[in-house]
């Protein structure tokens, strides 16, 4: 949660305009004499001449711009250091015809933090001329920036986070979700269900996403959860939303004694901390924040958001 909250601040720092113009002038071409005669340059025989530089293509300079003017912005900024820039997707904004939606990815050192790491991931609008930070709809003020999501690659299809069907199946399921969440205990049991029993038709991979701020025993819950799976219990994550956990409490003591009842399990605050639970937790978190997640359940079917979140439906209605 706070790493998506210093997302929005630091791109909001660093885009002090609400429009900013790219420029691109044309240099003046120097008139020739027309009474002057033109010399070819003749090529020296026996040797090669220079190759030609490939020339970018419109969209290439544009990006190129873009890359240069975030460059600029950051440089200016006490508080962060930058390492690195990318573009990761570019997507048209099917509203806006000519207006193109940039999905970055900024690698950072936190000045007053000894030089810490993050990467911060956000989206800029470009036409080619004009650098947009977000268009809000004057109607119902909703924000174009937090509608437009990027597609996800097959880096999310990972057999350690397969929960139900076969990695063959053809249509491949992700979803981000907080077994505390409301909405997933409402909405997950259907979808774990439909995996479960039509594995020749839905791969279903599972990313824990904890929203902490309003969950308090979410993190203590998912990690014990990778506990019990770690050594060897079937269904745990269906026997989870079963349980709904809603214990209102960051006691990690009294949140294990509640999931070891009824799960059947002897977890301990130890196992739960263990090197690879926590490296699990924190790649989840990781991949989740790489798609810009900001709530659950987010489910995504064959790299495309699926809002409606009932794709799933379909799918194995189709003989």
């Amino acid at each position: 949660m706070k790493m998506r909250l210093m997302s929005k601040l630091l791109i909001t720092t660093l885009l002090t305009s609400s429009i900013i113009t790219l420029g691109c002038s044309k240099e003046p071409t120097a008139k020739r004499d027309q009474n002057s005669s033109e010399k070819v340059a003749q090529k020296p025989v026996g040797k090669k001449s220079a190759p030609k530089k490939e020339k970018l293509t419109t969209e290439q300079k544009n990006q190129k711009r873009i890359l240069e003017y975030v460059k600029r912005a950051i440089s200016v900024n006490r508080d962060y250091a930058l390492k690195g820039i990318r573009i990761r997707q570019v997507k048209d904004v099917k509203d806006l015809p000519g207006w193109k939606v940039y999905f970055l990815d900024i690698d950072l050192k936190i000045k007053k933090q000894q030089g810490k790491e993050i990467t911060v991931h956000d989206k800029i609008f470009s036409n080619g001329k004009y650098i947009v930070r977000d268009f809000i709809n004057i109607v119902n003020r909703s924000s174009l920036k937090d509608k437009l999501v990027p597609d996800m690659d097959k880096s999310y299809y990972r057999k350690d986070h397969l929960v139900y069907g076969r990695e063959s199946a053809p249509n491949k399921i992700v979803v981000f979700s907080d077994p505390i969440c409301p909405f997933c205990q409402g909405y997950l049991p259907g979808l774990l269900k439909a995996a479960k029993e039509n594995p020749d038709k839905i791969a279903l991979y599972y990313y824990h996403f904890p929203l902490i701020m309003l969950h308090k025993e979410a993190p203590t819950i998912i990690k014990a959860a990778m506990v019990a799976e770690k050594r060897g219990m079937k269904d745990v994550m269906e026997k989870v939303y079963a349980q709904k956990f809603n214990l209102d409490t960051a006691d990690e003591k009294k949140i294990l004694e509640a999931f070891n009842k009824a799960m059947g399990t002897q977890i301990t605050s130890k196992d739960i901390h263990a090197k690879d639970i926590e490296a699990r937790y924190a790649f989840d978190k990781e991949m989740a924040d790489k798609m810009m997640i900001s709530g659950t359940p987010t489910v995504y079917v064959n790299g495309k958001k699926d809002f409606s979140r009932r794709k799933y439906q379909e799918i194995i209605k189709k003989k």
